[in-house]
């Protein structure tokens, strides 16, 4: 755990109090009682994140985004499975790789554990036999996140999850990029919370952090 991440339980308090005061009013209970809670869940998720290394703040939007999917808050299915394979990219290494004219022998010793997993079975006979010239297209593109997977793993499309286990093996140099826009998708407001601070200025976020200070508060800047 980074020794720079300090978060105590008074400046807690007092960001809680600050998103009350900003949540809108209304004399509806079930409104209020809902704006309240997106305005906190937002000002304490924005106190945290500006607190953060650019390199984690991705790790802490995914693992707030499993802990949600694990907790059956999601729409889409959590699969222990699947994460634990996201996590460690696991291989296996005692088979020989038929396609080493383009695909990397790391790749494949990761294809090899993916076809452990329920629903992949056939992927890499799919990969080696059946459609090697379409996988190799679709390895080779720019964005393979945004292409559809030949055959019949096109419908991965509608499971995205899944499709970031195949990117993960194949193309792990897009992960960030994948994890980001599924985290997007798949969370409520989820390009509010990934995007957090991304299209402000840095004045605007000067500006907002001051607004949240005070004159026993400061402000620290890591250069």
């Amino acid at each position: 755990i980074e020794h720079m991440y300090q978060y105590s339980l008074d400046s807690f308090v007092t960001f809680l109090g600050k998103a009350i005061e900003k949540a809108k009013q209304s004399d509806d209970i079930k409104e209020r009682s809902a704006n309240l809670i997106s305005m906190i869940r937002m000002t304490i998720f924005r106190w945290v994140n500006r607190g953060l290394f650019e390199r984690h703040k991705l790790t802490f939007c995914a693992l707030l985004t499993f802990s949600l999917l694990q907790l059956g808050k999601l729409e889409e299915e959590y699969s222990f499975a699947y994460y634990n394979f996201l996590l460690r990219g696991p291989t296996r290494t005692d088979v020989e790789n038929p396609l080493s004219d383009w695909l990397p022998n790391q790749a494949w010793f990761g294809v090899q554990k993916l076809i452990e997993l329920e629903g992949f079975e056939m992927f890499a006979q799919n990969m080696e036999k059946d459609a090697a010239p379409r996988f190799k297209e679709w390895f080779n593109e720019l964005a393979p996140e945004e292409a559809k997977l030949p055959l019949d793993w096109k419908r991965l499309d509608n499971h995205p999850l899944q499709k970031m286990l195949v990117i993960r093996v194949l193309r792990p140099d897009r992960m960030t990029i994948t994890m980001a826009s599924w985290i997007r998708s798949v969370l409520p407001n989820g390009r509010d919370y990934i995007d957090c601070d991304g299209s402000s200025s840095f004045f605007e976020v000067l500006t907002s952090s001051y607004e949240d200070s005070s004159a026993v508060t400061p402000i620290f800047f890591i250069l």
